[in-house]
């Protein structure tokens, strides 16, 4: 039963696979699963009266698919990895069984095996546990919960082993613990084939949901992903409103593109500057909204005033050293139970800064103006 629950599982992966609809990881597990399933049913026809070929050969071929099925996982977590020492390793770890093939020395391959498996298993879990902490895959926890409890069982089986409790064929036991040792891994081992085909839906999910949250250009949040965060939400904080200045001047001048490079910019220097927990959102065109939870005012202004020097700091390789760059960011402290009311007093502050800025530009450009027939009189003395 294990054997063909195995193998299906197996098929289950490489046919996908195959056909291009999944990633490297699926011929791992699968092909790692197969080879399981076979070295089973292997053992079964050995205790039915099989060569001794089928020991030589199968059991350092489980040893292989263990490894197998840990790379796939392994693969599906990193998918740039390397999986040359794992397999190395494999290989290293499966030479001592080409040469106990006496039914004498069974206590030992069993033992021998079940500890492989058991650190295998271990490795499977640990990085299941990573998988679920970085990427928030809940059924990353179905992993740890299907192969955690054999851990255990396989060390005990592996003691078990050494100790003679293993009788002279596979599949009869000396006595109940021995027995028990066997079938209660079956119980984990038949459904847990499939349970890396969960952790993929599950991540094609957040995947789709990150489209539609996400602004292709600048990877800020959406006016969608504002909405999915939106009961989150409680307590103090502050709302920041950021308008990019003379963001059409830059677009008619230099084109689309360094235009595109400046909001991307931007989101950059916003995402970096932020508090942890606060978030940025695209609101619109050249506008972005920041959610600063448990944010004061001081907090906020703080943080606006890290966004613009990051933001300047960032836009000296893209903008003209002639066109004004900078920053209009309006703030609003509150209750962000009312998060609709702080946007608005958000955006209606950043409006007086962004006149404000505006006043401060015409005055400079007024002062060069005024300078500028003076300059050009010491140009023309030096000339003349």
């Amino acid at each position: 039963m294990v054997a063909l629950a195995s193998i299906v599982a197996g098929i289950i992966h490489v046919v996908p696979w195959a056909t291009g609809r999944f990633d490297n990881w699926a011929a791992w597990w699968g092909f790692g699963h197969i080879l399981l399933g076979v070295t089973a049913a292997g053992a079964v026809f050995r205790d039915m009266g099989g060569g001794d070929y089928i020991v030589w050969l199968g059991n350092p071929l489980a040893v292989v698919a263990y490894a197998a099925i840990f790379i796939g996982l392994r693969t599906f977590a990193y998918p740039d990895g390397s999986n040359r020492l794992i397999l190395a390793a494999a290989l290293v770890a499966a030479t001592p069984l080409f040469f106990s093939v006496r039914i004498e020395e069974l206590g030992f391959r069993v033992g021998y095996l079940s500890s492989l498996r058991a650190l295998f298993d271990l490795a499977i879990v640990l990085t299941a546990i990573r998988l679920a902490r970085r990427e928030s895959l809940h059924t990353a926890w179905i992993v740890v919960a299907l192969f955690a409890p054999t851990v255990p069982l396989f060390v005990a089986r592996s003691w078990s082993a050494y100790h003679g409790d293993i009788g002279t064929s596979l599949t009869g036991m000396k006595h109940g613990l021995g027995a028990w040792l066997t079938v209660l891994p079956i119980s984990f081992i038949m459904f847990r084939g499939v349970s890396l085909l969960t952790m993929d839906a599950e991540r094609g999910h957040q995947a789709l949901s990150a489209l539609l949250e996400r602004d292709p250009l600048t990877d800020a949040y959406n006016r969608a992903g504002f909405d999915r965060r939106l009961a989150r939400w409680r307590g103090g904080g502050a709302v920041l409103m950021i308008d990019l200045d003379h963001f059409k001047p830059l677009n008619d001048r230099c084109g689309h593109a360094v235009g595109d490079a400046a909001l991307v910019a931007l989101v950059r220097a916003t995402s970096a500057a932020l508090p942890k927990g606060g978030r940025v959102f695209r609101w619109g065109g050249d506008e972005f909204v920041c959610v600063l939870p448990d944010a004061d005012q001081a907090g906020a202004d703080a943080t606006a005033a890290a966004i613009a020097v990051r933001y300047a700091y960032a836009m000296t390789g893209i903008a003209p050293p002639d066109l004004p760059v900078a920053l209009s960011i309006g703030t609003a402290v509150g209750t962000l139970d009312h998060i609709a009311d702080l946007i608005v007093a958000a955006d209606r502050d950043m409006y007086v800064v962004k006149q404000r800025n505006r006043t401060e530009t015409l005055v400079a450009q007024r002062s060069v103006s005024e300078m500028h027939p003076v300059i050009d009189l010491i140009s023309h003395t030096q000339h003349g």
